[in-house]
């Protein structure tokens, strides 16, 4: 099917998103794969339950680092209050970005439909 790149290329209006010079590394795709697939359903539904014990259980089953559970778990927090703040503007407001999601010189965040896609 090819490299992840071009799969998020074929998703329509996201290919005019996407800076023209943007990879993806599939070894960071794989890595927050194995990240998710270690920890349980309970963990992935509510991951404020994720306390030390718990992150370094998952960074064993993984075959990665605590922060690089820390890391994934405070991008997937930021996400979440940013689809919350995207909710008022069917309303006609604008959201606020949080700190450094407003044009970062190493981040390309794009939307495509109601899915924030972050690659740093």
């Amino acid at each position: 099917m090819g490299s992840m790149t071009d799969i998020m290329k074929m998703i329509p209006g996201l290919s005019k998103a996407l800076p023209k010079d943007i990879s993806i590394d599939e070894k960071d795709v794989s890595r927050v794969e194995a990240i998710i697939c270690s920890m349980t359903k309970r963990e992935r539904e509510r991951p404020e339950i994720l306390n030390g014990s718990r992150r370094k259980r998952i960074s064993l089953g993984s075959g990665t680092q605590v922060a690089d559970v820390n890391r994934l778990v405070k991008q997937f927090e930021s996400s979440r209050q940013m689809m919350k703040s995207l909710g008022g503007m069917k309303k006609g407001r604008f959201p606020k970005l949080p700190m450094g999601w407003g044009g970062d010189a190493g981040a390309a965040h794009c939307v495509a439909g109601d899915v924030w896609f972050c690659f740093s």
